[in-house]
């Protein structure tokens, strides 16, 4: 074997060993995309947790949403500023997630289950209310546009119809709290 040839199989080689890496590197690209997305929506599951379990761990809160959710503009101010933070920390979350998936950096379906809890939200007065007088200021232009495409059809919707507690709270339950108060979880 001449070095020619020993050149020759040292650029095969180094040609083997550069395809390798660049498939490991692809496999790692991936793996790594894969788990960002995972994050993505753990962090918008946790987020919808911690902030149902605010509302139903906090009796003051609880107040706050319940009867917020029929009238915002009925409420005092005390429970305008809880309702608020609490519909903040929900929506920013949504927003989020939103933003997030315009990056491909969740799956579509999640993207729709999203916008479902945006659905669900505003189905509720109180919630279309609070929106109208000071939420969409707190949110980036693109986010309150899909918002206020959700809102037209949130706002024909049988109000009667079913929807997960807490993100629509149909009058019938409130109704029946408000004639029943002992019926309330106390600590």
């Amino acid at each position: 074997m001449t070095i020619s040839d020993l050149g020759s199989i040292g650029e095969l080689i180094a040609a083997a060993a550069t395809v390798a890496t660049l498939l490991y590197l692809a496999l790692q690209v991936r793996a790594n995309t894969n788990t960002a997305k995972y994050n993505a929506i753990n962090d918008i599951i946790n987020r919808v947790i911690k902030w149902q379990s605010r509302i139903a761990d906090t009796p003051d809160l609880m107040e706050a949403w319940t009867a917020g959710t029929k009238s915002y503009l009925s409420l005092s101010i005390e429970d305008q500023v809880r309702f608020t933070s609490v519909a903040v920390e929900m929506l920013a979350a949504i927003e989020s997630t939103l933003e997030t998936a315009k990056t491909d950096g969740i799956k579509p379906e999640s993207v729709t289950a999203v916008r479902a809890m945006v659905h669900q939200l505003m189905r509720n007065k109180g919630v279309r209310e609070y929106w109208e007088l000071s939420g969409r200021n707190l949110f980036a232009q693109d986010f309150v546009k899909e918002v206020d495409v959700i809102i037209k059809d949130a706002a024909i919707a049988d109000p009667e119809a079913s929807g997960p507690l807490p993100f629509y709270m149909p009058a019938s339950a409130i109704e029946k709290k408000e004639m029943n108060p002992d019926s309330t979880h106390k600590k």
